[in-house]
């Protein structure tokens, strides 16, 4: 997971990325997934402060197709997630439980849609909170 995006575009450091993972359950496995990435979820949004938004979703209409839409402020918070001790002892956990391999897009926030948004300042604020707590 370490490293440049694939794009032949290379990050840089300030650029926010945006993670679409995909994961189906095996036949019977899709609350034991479901609670796995709930616990996930919560760590990643208690102990990652580069996380800005980590949102479990699954599919209308299907109890075994999970999507987990993740933003990160930066390459190198999306890269500190990947070395978390929370996602290496969850990875093992979830192998077991998927009917297909785990799929990810990775995507590149453009930077004037962050400034139309005032994505920027809403950060600064998120993190202002977090430090007063």
């Amino acid at each position: 997971m370490r490293g440049e995006p694939v794009s032949g575009k290379r990050a840089r450091a300030s650029e926010a990325v945006c993670v679409i993972l995909r994961a189906e359950a095996r036949m019977g496995a899709d609350d034991d997934l479901a609670k796995q990435l709930a616990v996930l979820a919560r760590d990643v949004r208690a102990k990652e402060a580069g996380c800005t938004s980590y949102i479990v979703t699954r599919m209308m209409g299907s109890r075994e197709h999970f999507a987990v839409h993740a933003h990160f402020s930066s390459w190198s918070a999306f890269n500190t997630h990947a070395e978390t001790s929370h996602l290496t002892r969850v990875l093992p956990r979830l192998a077991p439980l998927l009917a297909t391999p785990i799929s990810m897009e990775i995507f590149l926030e453009t930077p004037a849609v962050r400034r139309r948004l005032g994505v920027d300042d809403a950060w600064r604020e998120v993190e202002a909170k977090r430090q007063r707590k």
